[in-house]
Formats: C-alpha cells, sequence, structure tokens
C-alpha cells in the first residue's frame, strides 16, 4: 500500500509539472506552441505519465513483476523529463521576449524588424535549452541502467602503520536492491569485485529497498570472503524499511551490521578498530549533535594506539571524525547528487561541507564518499554507479 500511495502521489506531481510546462510553453512561446509536433507531445507527456504510474501500482498490487518494472522504469523518465523542461523553458523564453522587445524598439526607432538570419539564429539559440535539457535527461536516465564500475581509488593515509599499506577495502554503498538494481546486478558487480581481492569489505548501508530479497543479497556479498571479514553499518533506508526486521535477517546473516559497535581486527600486528555508526533517520536540516553522539559511543573507548576506521552512511560525520583523529572514515547515501562533472559532483561548490562524492582530507582524517552502487531515482548523469575498491597508501608528509 505504501508503494501505492506513493506512486498516487507521483501521478499528481507529473500532472502538475505537465500543467506547468504547457502554461509555460502557451505563454512564453506562442510560436512554438501553434506547431502540432510540440503542442501534442506536451499535451500526452503527462497522460502518459499518469498512465504509467497507473500500471506500475495495477502491478505491484496484483503481482505482475512485468507491468510493475514498466511502469518503475518509464513513470521516473517521463517525471525527469517534465523537470528538465520545467528548468530549461523559462530560459527559452527569456531568448524569445528578447526577440520580441528588440522588435518592438527597432520598429518604433526605424520601422524595421529584427532581420530574419539574426531572429533564426536567435529561436536556434532559444531552442538549445530545452533540446539540450531532454537530451540530459534521457542521457541520465540511460547511464542509471549501465553496469556498476569497480573503480580503484588510492586513499592517502596520514599515519598509516606499515602493515595496512597496499590494503584494499571493497566499499559497497547505497545498493538500493529492488526495481534498479537487483542480484543479478550485484552479483555481476560481487564477481568484478573479487577478481581485486579484497583484504576487508565494507557496507555503509542503504542496502535493499526490498526486505524480501535481503536475506540473498548478504549471501551474495558475503562470498567476497575478504581475509579479514565483511561487515556492514547502518542506512537511513534500513529505518525506513523496517529496522527490526532488518536486524532479524541480519541475527542468521553470513556477517554483522555494526550499529555503534566497534570490534577489533590485527592486521600483521596492527591493530585495526573498526565502528559502524548509526543513521539519523531524518532529513531535517541538522542532525550534527547525533552524528557527534554515535560516532563517540562507537569509537570513543577505541584503543588510542589503534588504525580507526569507521562506517558512517552520512558524510556529515566527517567534520566530528576529524576532531576525534579516525583515520579513514568510509560513507555514501548521495549518490554523489547523482551529477557529476571529473569525478565531482557538480552541487560540491553549493554544498561543500556535504562531501558529496570522492576522497577528502582534513588534518590526519581521510574520507571516501561512494557515489553508491543503486539509486532509487534512475538518473545518474557524470556519476556512475560504483563499488570502489580502495588502496590505502601512507600520505607523503611535506
Amino acid at each position: 500500500m505504501r508503494l501505492v500511495n506513493l506512486v498516487i502521489a507521483a501521478s499528481a506531481l507529473i500532472s502538475a509539472l505537465g500543467i506547468i510546462n504547457i502554461l509555460l510553453l502557451w505563454g512564453l512561446h506562442p510560436a512554438w506552441w501553434k506547431l502540432k509536433s510540440v503542442r501534442i507531445p506536451a499535451i500526452l507527456l503527462p497522460i502518459i505519465s499518469i498512465g504509467s504510474a497507473t500500471i506500475w501500482a495495477l502491478g505491484h498490487l496484483k503481482g505482475w513483476h512485468p507491468l510493475t518494472q514498466i511502469g518503475a522504469i518509464v513513470t521516473p523518465a517521463l517525471f525527469i523529463i517534465e523537470i528538465s523542461l520545467l528548468i530549461s523553458l523559462p530560459f527559452s523564453g527569456t531568448v524569445h521576449s528578447i526577440i520580441r522587445v528588440i522588435d518592438y524598439f527597432k520598429r518604433r526607432s526605424d520601422g524595421m524588424q529584427f532581420s530574419g538570419g539574426r531572429r533564426r539564429f536567435v529561436k536556434l539559440a532559444a531552442a538549445v535549452f530545452p533540446a539540450a535539457a531532454v537530451s540530459s535527461s534521457l542521457a541520465g536516465v540511460a547511464d542509471s541502467y549501465a553496469p556498476i564500475q569497480i573503480p580503484t581509488r588510492k586513499i592517502p593515509i596520514s599515519f598509516l602503520p606499515t602493515q595496512l599499506e597496499g590494503f584494499k577495502i571493497a566499499h559497497l554503498s547505497d545498493l538500493h536492491l529492488g526495481y534498479y538494481v537487483n542480484l543479478d546486478n550485484l552479483q555481476e558487480a560481487v564477481e568484478k569485485i573479487k577478481t581485486h581481492q579484497p583484504d576487508l569489505a565494507l557496507v555503509t548501508g542503504d542496502i535493499s529497498d526490498d526486505l524480501n530479497i535481503l536475506p540473498e543479497a548478504l549471501k551474495i556479498i558475503s562470498t567476497l570472503s575478504p581475509r579479514f571479514g565483511t561487515y556492514a553499518s547502518v542506512g537511513n533506508h534500513e529505518y525506513y524499511r523496517g529496522i527490526m526486521e532488518v536486524m532479524k535477517i541480519f541475527k542468521t546473516a553470513p556477517f554483522p551490521m555494526l550499529i555503534n559497535q566497534h570490534i577489533n581486527i590485527n592486521v600483521g600486528g596492527a591493530k585495526v578498530t573498526l565502528g559502524g555508526a548509526d543513521d539519523p533517520r531524518t532529513l531535517r536540516r541538522d542532525y550534527t549533535q547525533f552524528l557527534e553522539n554515535t560516532i563517540e559511543h562507537t569509537l570513543g573507548e577505541a584503543p588510542a594506539d589503534s588504525f580507526k576506521l569507521l562506517m558512517c552512511h552520512r558524510p556529515e560525520g566527517f567534520n566530528y571524525s576529524v576532531q576525534k583523529g579516525i583515520d579513514l572514515v568510509l560513507s555514501g547515501h548521495t549518490h554523489g547528487g547523482q551529477v557529476g562533472l571529473g569525478g565531482r559532483s557538480v552541487f560540491e561548490p553549493l554544498f561543500p561541507e556535504k562531501y558529496l562524492w570522492g576522497t577528502y582530507h582534513r588534518g590526519k582524517t581521510t574520507m571516501y564518499t561512494s557515489g553508491g552502487m543503486g539509486h532509487w531515482l534512475p538518473f545518474r548523469l557524470g556519476v556512475p554507479a560504483e563499488a570502489p575498491i580502495l588502496i590505502l597508501e601512507k600520505e607523503i608528509l611535506a
């Protein structure tokens, strides 16, 4: 029933977006609106979206997987297109308005209109905005279904024990198993990870949006069989889906979930303290105090001479980890903002302390925020789904 309610809400939202876009076309682009090739798709888009959302809900209620899958793919894609039009049409409308203003003043001054060649050029420039937006949207949707990448990332650590140089950690995060990433995708990624022979596998939350497949997913992940084990931490979606059921599943799982807990691992004589922070399970603006409390609870009593490794689903835990002198933090949650360029999220300048994607280093603390293996909105542009192999190396201090 929860999904059905979400689908109904999605239908209402897409309908509203469709109506707004129709009004934008009609009001800002009267010349385009007269074209059937523009007007008819604009009207059909929200209608088709409602139809696909209905198919999604019906498939879920009746247990018809093919219908559910069609709805789950088509509905978000059309939603993303509507959003891209909502953003781009005002820009192109501004260009058209400029043409009309220039025409008005030229007629007032010398009785002449904007030259035909210039008019065509400016109209073409106006069309670039929605064309580029829709093309980027379609590319982002297509890229979200690409295979999960297994990149290798060298992680500089300020005070790395000699025994940990070259130590490999397989970092799995934000799998969101369900409609868009399934067990076959996970199995394929795990087989690729195995070729790197990781020493440790860590799963930093949001594992499955379908708890029915969580036990099998954990079995697949356990086949990595790294020398020093596999461990998980909790994410907000574990709470959304039912934390009690998740914990019940982990009681019989082949590896543990650490919540406000740590364990000690001996790596060739080097002490490693691995902890898993809790998640604030909220989207409220400020949960700084919660993160400070859970990190303190998790690693506050770690041996002073150990290498401290923290799994914290929320990257904002980095700030307090720096204060505590934690050596390495692994995070997820952000999906890299799902739009990136050059290995960083394009939203990084707007939200510098969200630590959206990649490696961050301050003081003696290093953090890697994964772009995630999955997503609940099938759109990725410049942020490929990933399960990176993190290779620890000693930072060369100046």
